[in-house]
């Protein structure tokens, strides 16, 4: 039985010291995980030639003009939380390896207070292990290769939930700078209309209630117009906080109009499932269950023996000159504690993660519904924009033209039919982006990309160009009365 002990201590001595407490296999699972779910390249800075390398891609990705998929990139190479998170794995694993590892023996020195048995001085020396420490040992391996397992899938499912949000944060950046684009020329057109009746005002023309409206539309249009360059603003520094971006790498450019529609919207069914076989946090919570379901069961095998240590004591002897050894063996007894307050804390423990499993499960399902809705809805809203709404009042503006060179409409209603146009330019910019956003939430809903679409414009209703920034004056020829 000693023997056997031993050899079994030495065995997991070896095996103990073999253990690396580098995290970077963990990382490279977790970079692969990434790159099969959403096609981009995670970096773990760890000043090595690759992370150089890394750092000039990132600068060449915002000197060019900055797509959606670049701005995810450049997060997951250089965001500082992404890599706060990724310690997480050294953590991990380095207690992965302490789990591997045996208590050190106690030795003690010291002098007995039998003279008669021992030579003076009469010294002895113990040398004491934990000997349930050598047996417990796999399952404590077990339980800790579990969590290392959960904060693999968590990980993962952070940076997705990172691209996510880098790419609501593009296209919310990008919405906000072609809404701008169109106050300005809504600005530019009142302003027009502003000066028209200042001067007609100023020749008797118009009455002191019809100037101070058109005023008072011409101030609300400039009001809109600093919403807007603020708006713009927030949303760009919305897009540097969750790329990670600062100083000069703050001077990026976006595509001055947001991607179209994609000609035929993907299949939406079944993604429930999809969502519940694939998604990380699910995966995750599952590890969670599995690791607090063996710290349950190590808790409940020693319950009763506690901690039993085995010592070996020697000593030279008076009447042989002889060093004797002496075994002996300290067992706990579990009269006072027995640990039943640890095994119901971490039967309370498993409960709450099955329910919290059940709650996600629920949860991602009700995500991924909700978000199918809203992009089937947000599609419908842009296509209507795009085939009823502008067409429209594209046609309010020709025919206000026309009427307005008869000489049957006023200057003041032709240019309020062309602000109404461009407010419905507005309002299809904003449509647009609020499909991709929740395109990009559904997505993050299921736990991966939808399948590749193209998303370059189609010829079709739903694609809209804005009229030049000229047709947003007021017409050149001379003014008539209203």
């Amino acid at each position: 039985m000693i023997r056997s002990t031993a050899a079994l201590a030495a065995s997991v001595v070896l095996l103990g010291g073999c253990a690396s407490t580098s995290a970077r296999p963990a990382f490279d699972e977790v970079a692969s995980t990434v790159k099969a779910r959403s096609g981009h390249t995670v970096r773990w800075d760890q000043s090595t030639d690759e992370d150089r390398q890394a750092e000039r891609a990132i600068d060449e990705l915002l000197y060019r003009e900055l797509t959606a998929d670049a701005a995810v990139q450049v997060a997951l190479l250089g965001s500082p939380h992404l890599r706060a998170r990724l310690e997480e794995l050294a953590i991990a694993q380095a207690d992965l390896v302490q789990a591997g590892l045996l208590k050190n023996p106690v030795f003690s020195f010291g002098r007995t207070a039998w003279e008669s048995e021992h030579i003076a001085p009469n010294l002895f020396a113990t040398v004491e292990q934990d000997f349930l420490d050598i047996l417990t040992l796999p399952m404590r391996k077990r339980v800790a290769e579990t969590e290392l397992e959960g904060t693999k899938l968590e990980i993962a499912d952070h940076v997705l939930e990172l691209a996510a949000e880098v790419r609501e944060a593009f296209y919310s950046a990008q919405a906000a700078e072609q809404v701008l684009a169109m106050r300005r020329l809504v600005a530019e057109a009142a302003q027009a209309s502003a000066e028209l009746a200042t001067r007609q005002h100023e020749a008797g023309n118009m009455s002191d209630l019809a100037l101070s409206t058109e005023l008072g539309l011409t101030a609300q249009t400039t009001l809109d117009l600093r919403r807007a360059e603020g708006d713009a603003a927030v949303q760009r520094e919305r897009l540097n906080k969750a790329m990670g971006t600062w100083g000069p790498r703050t001077g990026w450019k976006l595509g001055k109009k947001l991607p179209e529609l994609p000609k035929d919207e993907l299949p939406l069914e079944r993604l429930e499932s999809v969502a519940i076989a694939q998604r990380l946090d699910v995966g995750a919570a599952r590890r969670n269950v599995q690791g607090i379901g063996y710290a349950l069961s190590l808790a409940k095998t020693t319950r009763w023996t506690g901690t039993v240590s085995v010592a070996v004591e020697a000593g030279r002897l008076r009447h042989n000159k002889r060093i004797s050894f002496g075994p002996s063996v300290a067992l706990e007894i579990p009269l006072f504690d027995r640990r039943e307050a640890q095994i119901a804390k971490l039967e309370a423990y498993a409960r709450q993660a099955e329910h919290e499993l059940h709650a996600l499960a629920v949860d991602v399902r009700a995500d991924v519904r909700s978000s199918r809705a809203r992009v089937l809805t947000a599609r419908g809203v842009v296509v209507e924009y795009g085939s009823v709404v502008v067409p429209l009042r594209e046609k309010v503006v020709r025919f206000s033209q026309e009427q307005y060179d008869a000489m049957l409409l006023g200057v003041y209603q032709l240019i309020q039919a062309k602000q109404s146009e461009f407010a419905a330019y507005t309002e299809y910019i904003e449509a647009l982006r609020d499909y991709w956003i929740a395109r990009s939430d559904l997505e993050r809903a299921i736990g991966g990309r939808l399948a590749a679409a193209s998303t370059a414009p189609h010829a079709g209703a739903s694609t809209i160009a804005p009229p030049p920034a000229s047709s947003a004056h007021a017409p050149s020829h001379a003014p008539r009365n209203p």
